[in-house]
């Protein structure tokens, strides 16, 4: 389990559905920004206990999940980053890790940025 102390210092949280239910309101009580992870329903971004933003990932015949989820995180954390509005970062970030969901093993399924743009294109 992760402190008390620590979740309430930090800005961005990424859990999913089982972290989320493990951990309750905790969660909520600092004021950065919490997402949940719903696999290939997309995720939810709540802060201080408020939505505040929601995404579907596009749809995609998965192969692999292995590292679609650290690929989502690392999106998500660039996007937020470069300053976009958290629908669109989820959005993003959603799509980058359905396309790695699509290729075999963690690093080589780590998609581009312009491959991301492209599949958001569509």
């Amino acid at each position: 389990p992760v402190s008390d102390q620590l979740l309430r210092r930090a800005d961005l949280i990424v859990v999913n559905e089982t972290e989320a239910a493990f951990y309750g309101d905790l969660l909520h009580h600092g004021g950065g920004r919490v997402v949940v992870t719903q696999g290939a329903r997309g995720a939810v971004m709540y802060q201080r206990g408020v939505e505040m933003a929601w995404a579907t990932p596009p749809k995609v015949r998965a192969v692999d999940a292995t590292g679609a989820g650290d690929c989502f995180v690392g999106a998500i954390c660039v996007a937020l980053l470069e300053g976009m509005e958290p629908d669109a970062a989820l959005t993003f970030a959603c799509a980058a890790g359905a396309i790695a969901a699509t290729r075999p093993g963690a690093q080589p399924s780590l998609p581009t940025r312009e491959e991301v743009e492209a599949i958001l294109a569509r």
